[in-house]
């Protein structure tokens, strides 16, 4: 991922009602956000895969299939940049041996900094997680189906320091962290050799 050089609110002449597409592909199927990865393995491959599905018809996904662990590609929105967000992820866990995670990541300073909330279908958990120089901290987490070929919706309210974190519709966990309180940039985020279909990535100002 490329530096973040700039961060400013998005929201700040927003309406508090609206909701933002966070551009994750193109409507001709390309991929429209920065790559990257966070630890080791082979270099993040991300595609725009055709799916009626997916919003426009293309999804995102991380087609490497390295089962590195401490492998984590990124593909974020640098032009979409927030502190108290209102975020809602579409996705599909479709395959993966080793993991088979979609993550939202939100107030990204760079690839090794920002924090990221993790849904996995193979170890059906949901988890927040502390980015900090590379190094992952687990903030909080609930076990939860993450269900395999179907579409889930992954929902993170941001305000502050304060996280409530949902899956289609039912509130899993609250949490707090005061380690990072600057606006970042917001992205998906991938693990190992996980293939997941991401959707649509909608964000609004947290109320």
């Amino acid at each position: 991922m490329r530096g973040l050089l700039v961060i400013a609110c998005l929201f700040l002449v927003t309406p508090a009602a609206a909701q933002l597409v966070v551009p994750l592909t193109t409507p001709d199927g390309r991929v429209a956000c920065s790559q990257g990865m966070t630890g080791i393995g082979r270099a993040p491959v991300w595609k725009a895969i055709a799916d009626p599905g997916a919003l426009a018809g293309w999804a995102l996904a991380e087609t490497a299939g390295d089962a590195t662990d401490l492998r984590f590609p990124l593909c974020i929105s640098e032009q979409t940049v927030a502190r108290d967000v209102d975020a809602t992820l579409r996705f599909k866990p479709v395959s993966g041996t080793h993991a088979r995670s979609a993550g939202l990541v939100l107030r990204a300073q760079s690839a090794n900094d920002y924090y990221v909330v993790r849904a996995g279908a193979l170890d059906s958990s949901v988890r927040l997680y502390r980015v900090q120089r590379g190094r992952r901290s687990q903030i909080a987490t609930k076990d939860v189906e993450v269900k395999t070929g179907e579409w889930q919706a992954l929902r993170v309210v941001l305000v502050n320091d304060r996280f409530e974190v949902s899956l289609d519709g039912t509130t899993l966990f609250e949490a707090t962290d005061r380690s990072l309180t600057q606006g970042g940039a917001i992205g998906v985020w991938s693990q190992a050799d996980s293939v997941t279909h991401f959707g649509s990535l909608l964000v609004a100002p947290a109320r």
